[in-house]
């Protein structure tokens, strides 16, 4: 997913190429993002390159409740602004703040757009927090530890707290002598 964008660095403000990533792939310490599809759209902006995407991918990932592998669908709108290391080749007007950009968002001093850090970092925070291989999954016995997806087990799902069953038999004393 890098672009040469030096021909758009060079163009008047507002300028625009579509560009499409076809099954692409980003590997992080974490996940491997395959499948990667979508049109990409890049604007010469004042100080930078505007990109707008709009894509989907597939990563492998495991059910929070039962722990088995899911292969979760991701659909992903990324924008995002590169700022060239090349100052010369944008209009740079004095500002008061410095902005400082993100070393993934940088275009390279060859006008290289390389979006795949960004991409990744965009697909990594779009990922469900607790992804789920069934929507109603029973998960894993707490006690046991046997998939309840399998087959149910015969643990007391509601155990009682040891130090609150002297009070648990005074409630159940209570309820049987007022009937």
């Amino acid at each position: 997913m890098i672009y040469n964008v030096a021909s758009l660095l060079t163009a008047r403000e507002g300028e625009t190429r579509l560009e499409s990533i076809e099954d692409g792939e980003v590997l992080t310490d974490r996940h491997h993002f395959t499948g990667i599809s979508g049109p990409v759209r890049l604007m010469r902006t004042d100080k930078t390159v505007l990109v707008s995407a709009s894509v989907s991918a597939l990563v492998a990932d495991t059910c929070a409740r039962c722990l088995a592998p899911v292969k979760l669908k991701l659909s992903l709108e990324f924008e995002e602004e590169f700022r060239p290391v090349n100052r010369d080749l944008v209009s740079e007007r004095p500002s008061p703040e410095r902005v400082e950009f993100d070393p993934a968002l940088l275009i390279d001093s060859r006008n290289m757009l390389d979006m795949t850090d960004a991409l990744a970092q965009s697909l990594t925070i779009s990922m469900p927090l607790g992804p789920l291989c069934e929507e109603d999954c029973a998960g894993l016995c707490l006690i046991c530890f046997s998939d309840r997806n399998i087959a149910p087990c015969a643990c007391d799902q509601n155990p009682i707290d040891p130090r609150w069953q002297v009070l648990a038999e005074l409630g159940a004393r209570a309820s049987n002598s007022s009937k």
